[in-house]
């Protein structure tokens, strides 16, 4: 009878944990939906000449990368390596509950379909992924489908992080934002967004920043809406190489800010892998 007591009243602590957890990060987030836009890219009078430099400089960027048309080309995806959380709070929304979790990961170029493996921790050896849209997660070697937030929101984040610098090319809205100063490097800003230039709870927001030197994106700003609306972070693209003839990043932290180097959590893959499309 004591043990069952104990267990309760550490489930019940554990539940207040989590909400706390919870609350506390929807105080620090605020309720404001996240606005990356900028005063030069709202006017529409300057919007024309403003799209077309954007798409001057992002295609001049692809073709320093190895050219947008050869991402396409490739079928799927293929990653391995670790992701490393410093923090729990954002943790707690995803299905992983390892500090630092290996895993392997193949979707396909669109990013629609997604398998991912766990190469460690107690989930060692279980896939969880999305099927033509419905997220499932394998029991005993079989594929159970079942609506997942916490999987969705976990593994198409992670595609988009690798895609977007190749994918955003083809944003309804592109548009130059100026340039910015950073670590003494100078970029051009590329604001994109998946609807209109305001922002709203639906429309995901991006600023790219395309270093002037090499053409290669170093940052992105993201707004992630289907986390919270007022959500706003930053992507650090870096230890570049060229793999299949795109030159892709080994690492991506993910941080608040342009400025932070204090990392949410930081992907190092070991082994990047595109394939190609059946003949």
């Amino acid at each position: 009878m004591n043990t069952i007591r104990l267990s309760k009243k550490i489930c019940k602590n554990q539940m207040v944990g989590l909400f706390l957890l919870v609350s506390l990060l929807i105080l620090t987030m605020g309720c404001s939906t996240a606005d990356l836009s900028s005063d030069k890219v709202k006017d529409p009078e300057t919007q024309p000449t403003l799209r077309e430099k954007a798409r001057e400089v992002l295609e001049k960027s692809l073709k320093a990368r190895g050219g947008y048309s050869t991402y396409t080309s490739y079928h799927s995806v293929r990653l391995q390596g670790s992701d490393v959380w410093h923090s729990s709070l954002v943790r707690f929304f995803t299905p992983v509950t390892e500090k630092e979790q290996k895993f392997e990961v193949v979707f396909s170029s669109s990013g629609s379909d997604i398998d991912y493996l766990y190469l460690s921790g107690k989930r060692k050896g279980e896939h969880i992924g999305i099927y033509k849209g419905k997220t499932y997660r394998t029991i005993c070697r079989e594929k159970e489908f079942a609506d997942s937030s916490k999987i969705r929101l976990y593994l198409e984040p992670l595609v988009h992080y690798f895609q977007w610098p190749y994918t955003l090319y083809e944003s309804p809205v592109l548009l130059y934002a100026g340039k910015k100063n950073i670590a003494n490097e100078t970029y051009h800003l590329l604001f994109a967004s998946s609807g209109g230039v305001a922002a709203t709870p639906e429309d995901n927001q991006y600023v790219i920043y395309i270093n002037t030197r090499t053409y290669y994106v170093d940052y992105l700003d993201f707004t992630l809406r289907s986390l919270f609306e007022s959500y706003k972070g930053t992507l650090h693209y870096r230890d570049l190489r060229t793999v299949q003839g795109l030159v892709v990043p080994f690492f991506i932290g993910v941080s608040d800010a342009v400025e932070d180097k204090d990392f949410v959590h930081e992907f190092y893959f070991s082994e990047i892998q595109f394939i190609s499309k059946a003949p």
